[in-house]
């Protein structure tokens, strides 16, 4: 599942989200997820949204926090 079909309408503007969307594949990449069907995907992207609506939207460490966060789990 694309980062973006995720987002709400109006929340972020267009750099906002393609920096979410870079750090999004690169976040897959690192853990060597390629199955978009994989619910550890959407809990990556989940958090992805959730830093960057804590106001993180620089794409490695929005990286960073999501591979934090799937690690820990």
């Amino acid at each position: 599942m694309p980062i973006r079909g995720m987002l709400d309408a109006g929340v972020f503007n267009p750099r906002e989200i393609t920096e979410m969307a870079a750090a999004f594949e690169a976040t897959l990449a690192a853990l060597n997820l390629v199955d978009r069907s994989d619910p550890i995907t959407t809990l990556v992207a989940k958090t992805i949204i959730e830093c960057a609506k804590k106001g993180e939207i620089e794409r490695d460490r929005l990286r960073d926090c999501a591979i934090e966060a799937v690690t820990q789990h």
